[in-house]
């Protein structure tokens, strides 16, 4: 790995850290090199979740409380995180060397969404505003923009 970094050479098999929500890691995650190198990647990062919670509890905190994993062959809600690291950092509490990411979200949130219609495996995006109603849901607030998508149909079969 210290190799592969040092001298920019590509790492297929890089880390890939857990990041949490609902309490648990995620349950699926992505990362693609940029410019095959190691020091910059998009990362993507999923979580399932109940659809029959979700349409229950979307728009309220008990949402973001749930901690159970959906059984096997469930309908589930996909939560997902995108980060893209840009290079190296210190954290400052422990002094370790990690990836820095780029503040922009949206930015990769936008990639994201892309690569993914693209590849044909999500249909129907629908995005919406901070303060605007989403369908079955009540007033949702966030400081950014909303994206909604479904599983393109082969991606089912």
């Amino acid at each position: 790995m210290i190799r592969a970094f040092v001298f920019n050479k590509p790492y297929p098999t890089a880390p890939f850290s857990t990041l949490y929500l609902f309490g648990r890691g995620q349950d699926i995650g992505f990362q693609r090199a940029i410019d095959n190198s190691p020091r910059k990647r998009h990362h993507v990062r999923f979580w399932a979740m109940s659809l029959a919670h979700a349409e229950d509890t979307l728009g309220t905190a008990d949402f973001w409380r749930n901690t159970v994993r959906p059984l096997e062959g469930a309908h589930v809600l996909w939560v997902g995180a995108g980060t893209k690291d840009t290079g190296f950092s210190l954290t400052h509490l422990t002094f370790q060397v990690t990836h820095a990411t780029d503040s922009d979200t949206n930015v990769e949130r936008d990639y994201i969404v892309a690569e993914l219609l693209r590849n044909q495996v999500i249909k129907n995006v629908m995005s919406y505003q901070a303060g605007q109603r989403l369908p079955r849901v009540n007033h949702y607030i966030t400081d950014g923009q909303i994206t909604l998508a479904s599983l393109a149909a082969r991606i089912l079969t």
